[in-house]
């Protein structure tokens, strides 16, 4: 079996398919704009502009409700990626194939890099940057192994929506990044060939996987 989650699915399906691991129940798994940890999520989201406001009318600043998703955050931990992905508590999971995209005012991409390095996911040659803390693979083909516990990260980059994103501590404008990213042809052709096979393309060899805008 295959799991594939977008979203919301991505982010607790990192979860899942830890809490999952052991069992051999999923062959792999493909989580879409993903990340963690929630506390991380929501505060750089837009989705979590109007909550900020109802918050702001309890507390002081955004400084008190950061504070207090922190706490909160500890119950989350419990369901999402980031409570499975850290040593002494790592589990153990099947081969991941994560995708996101730099210009995501949803699910900001640097909470798809966090769970991609607790993952200690992979990234392959051809790629828009380097990510802190990925190395490098020239392998295309993740272990079909539970135990071996691998992951490969693809991450696109869309120059006119991540230009759009504020440099400060505010919320942007709203992109198509993360509701369009599951409709892209090399994606969607890489997500398929893994699902498939096991093989993960390197689908970024044209063009780094910059493109100038999204579109769906």
């Amino acid at each position: 079996y295959t799991y594939y989650g977008i979203s919301q699915g991505g982010i607790l399906g990192a979860g899942y398919v830890a809490l999952s691991g052991r069992t051999h129940l999923i062959d792999r798994a493909v989580l879409g704009v993903p990340g963690t940890p929630f506390a991380k999520v929501m505060t750089r989201s837009l989705a979590f502009s109007d909550y900020d406001s109802l918050l702001l009318m309890n507390f002081k600043n955004n400084r008190h409700v950061r504070m207090v998703i922190g706490l909160v955050q500890m119950a989350w931990d419990s369901t999402e990626g980031s409570g499975f992905l850290a040593e002494p508590v790592k589990e153990p999971y099947p081969p991941i194939l994560i995708q996101a995209g730099l210009g995501d005012a949803t699910v900001p991409t640097g909470a798809a890099e966090a769970l991609a390095r607790g993952l200690g996911a992979r990234v392959l040659p051809h790629r828009p940057r380097d990510i802190f803390g990925l190395s490098e693979t020239l392998q295309v083909r993740v272990a079909d192994n539970v135990e071996a516990g691998e992951a490969v990260f693809t991450e696109f980059l869309f120059q006119k929506e991540l230009s759009m994103l504020p440099e400060n501590d505010v919320f942007g404008e709203g992109t198509d990044v993360h509701y369009c990213l599951r409709t892209d042809s090399k994606g969607i052709q890489q997500i398929a060939t893994f699902v498939a096979t096991g093989e993960v393309l390197d689908i970024c060899e044209e063009d780094n996987c910059i493109r100038p805008s999204i579109d769906c």
